[in-house]
């Protein structure tokens, strides 16, 4: 089972993702903001980030920054969800070294795909 971080502030899509991707036999846990998901990357390791990308404090760009910094995380794989839907945010995003980019809304099934193709191609 793939253990998949998701890093989301707000709250009805954080636990409705959440709850589609336990659907899909992933363990999930979740943080509301970047410093969440760093306190939690120091106890627990995932397999993948799902982040969003525009979040209050620290975004999902400099979340992505921060983790690479740590040793046993930078090779973690990240995807960026945003409602950024622009080249320049895309376009930095997969600079920063994101897997893809998916701009909201998009359709769960495309997310679980997206996932699993990463995962299966990660082992």
């Amino acid at each position: 089972m793939y253990k998949i971080l998701l890093v989301e502030d707000e709250i009805v899509l954080r636990e409705t993702l959440g709850e589609i991707l336990e659907f899909h036999d992933f363990e999930v846990r979740v943080a509301g903001s970047g410093a969440n998901a760093l306190e939690m990357l120091s106890i627990w390791i995932p397999d993948l980030i799902v982040s969003d990308v525009m979040m209050p404090v620290m975004t999902g760009f400099e979340l992505i920054l921060k983790v690479r910094e740590i040793p046993g995380l930078v090779n973690i794989p990240v995807v960026f969800l945003s409602a950024l839907a622009g080249d320049d945010e895309r376009r930095k995003g997969l600079d920063l070294g994101a897997f893809d980019f998916i701009t909201k809304p998009f359709r769960s099934a495309d997310l679980v795909a997206i996932l699993n193709e990463k995962l299966n191609f990660k082992n």
